[in-house]
C-alpha cells in the first residue's frame, strides 16, 4: 500500500512539473468575484493551478473528517446494540425449558382472555 502511495505521489509531482514547464511563460488575470471584490493581475498559471489544488485537498479533508466522525458514531452505537442483543440471547439460551414452557402457557391464557376491540360479536 505504501508503495502505491509513493508511486501516485511521484506521478502527481511529475505531472505538475510538466505542466509548469509547458506553461512557464503563461500569465493570467484572476478575478475573485464570487468571494470578494478585486483582481490579481499577471499571475503565473502554475500558481493558480497549485492553489486550486491545495483548496481542493483542504475541502476533501474536511469532508473526509465529517464522514469519518459520523461513521464512527454509528459504529459505536451499533456495537453497543449488538452487545445488548447478545446479552439478551445468552439470557434466553440459559433459561430452563420448564420456565419457558410456563411462560408460553401464560401467554396462551392471556391471548384467550384478551378480547380484541376489532372483533365482531
Amino acid at each position: 500500500m505504501r508503495a502505491i502511495l509513493v508511486v501516485l505521489t511521484v506521478v502527481l509531482i511529475v505531472c505538475f512539473l510538466a505542466f509548469v514547464v509547458y506553461n512557464a511563460g503563461e500569465r493570467v488575470n484572476v478575478n475573485k468575484q464570487p468571494f470578494a471584490q478585486g483582481q490579481f493581475h499577471n499571475v503565473a498559471l502554475a500558481e493558480v493551478v497549485f492553489w486550486a489544488f491545495v483548496g481542493g485537498v483542504i475541502l476533501s479533508l474536511l469532508v473526509f473528517v465529517m464522514i469519518y466522525i459520523r461513521q464512527s458514531v454509528q459504529l459505536r452505537a451499533s456495537r453497543k446494540r449488538i452487545r445488548a442483543l447478545e446479552g439478551e440471547v445468552t439470557i434466553l439460551r440459559n433459561r430452563p425449558i420448564e420456565e419457558s414452557a410456563e411462560l408460553l402457557k401464560g401467554a396462551d391464557l392471556k391471548s384467550e382472555n384478551f378480547k380484541s376491540p376489532f372483533a365482531k360479536g
